[in-house]
This record gives structure tokens, C-alpha cells and sequence, in this order.
């Protein structure tokens, strides 16, 4: 991803997400013919229309700012949804599984170019926040791992493993 402070200063902070079509009423994620998602990438930038967006929803900054903490993955996608001028249901279809971090961060270092911090900057702390948040990652997996038995971080076939059948519906309310 090019983080150099032309691109954030002018375009904005680059960010991945799912590619989404619409079908019927609902957005659904396309994939690629070995089944792999499709990735496109979003350039998240700040203007006076999206700030003046989230303090009309949100009841000023400061409790969008709250909400970000309370709230992340609702506030984020509510963000990202008037940051890139597409409708929330597609952003939340449109956002990678697990990276809610990640998005935070790209929404934190283009709210601070936003507020005049040099796209220099910027651009280094994003670089080592986007450090921290997969070397985060990789110590969860090794944690989860260990407490597992099994030394192998990677996923399964499909991700996940083989759980048990579901099991059958009940014929009365358990009385």
C-alpha cells in the first residue's frame, strides 16, 4: 500500500476492502474464481461534507469520538459509509473480516491530516501502526495456538474446522 504523504495529503489514506455488487435489495461480496475474495481499495480522506455528516449523526465530535470507543465496528462503518459516500449495509458487507484495527487506525491518521498534522507524519505513524496491529495479530494466533496444543498458526482447508451436526428442531417447548 503506498502511504507516501502526497498520496494521504491529496487522495487520502489507502484502505482494502471486499469488492460488493448489489443483488436484488442486498450487497453481496464477489469472488474470484479459486473462491478468494476480490479486493479493491478505498482512499479514506476527510472533507468538510463527511466531518459535517458525523456530527449531524453522532451529536457533535466529541461523542462520535466516544462512540468509537464504545461502539467501534457500528461507529467505523458508520464512518467509512459517509467518508466514501456509499450505503452503510455496503461498507459493513465491504469491510475485511478481523480488521476493525485496521480500519480505526486509517480512520485516525486521516482524521489527523484532516486537522493539519503533516501527511509526513502521518505517514510514519501509520506505518508503525499498521506494524503494531499484525504483530498483535501474529502473537494472538501464537497465544491461541499454544493454549490449543497444536503449533500450526495457519487455517484450516476452509478456515475453519469440521464442528458438530446440527442438531435436530425440537416438537414441543421443552415443557
Amino acid at each position: 500500500m503506498d502511504y507516501s504523504p502526497v498520496i494521504l495529503k491529496n487522495k487520502g489514506v489507502p484502505c482494502e476492502f471486499v469488492k460488493t455488487q448489489k443483488s436484488g435489495d442486498a450487497w453481496e461480496r464477489v469472488y474470484k474464481d479459486d473462491g478468494d475474495i476480490e479486493k479493491v481499495v478505498y482512499h479514506i480522506k476527510f472533507t468538510n461534507n463527511t466531518i459535517s455528516d458525523i456530527e449531524l449523526h453522532f451529536g457533535g465530535l466529541e461523542a462520535w469520538q466516544q462512540n468509537l470507543e464504545k461502539l467501534p465496528i457500528t461507529t467505523v462503518r458508520q464512518t467509512l459509509a459517509f467518508v466514501l459516500r456509499k450505503d452503510v449495509i455496503e461498507i459493513g458487507e465491504a469491510m475485511l473480516d478481523g480488521e476493525v484495527v485496521m480500519y480505526s487506525n486509517i480512520i485516525g491518521t486521516a482524521w489527523s491530516i484532516a486537522n493539519g498534522v503533516d501527511p509526513t507524519i502521518a505517514s510514519r505513524m501509520l506505518l508503525q501502526s499498521v506494524g503494531l496491529a499484525n504483530e498483535q495479530k501474529q502473537n494472538l494466533n501464537e497465544e491461541l495456538a499454544k493454549s490449543l496444543g497444536t503449533t500450526d498458526t495457519s487455517p484450516g482447508q476452509n478456515g475453519t474446522d469440521s464442528g458438530p451436526k446440527r442438531a435436530s428442531r425440537s416438537k414441543n417447548s421443552g415443557n
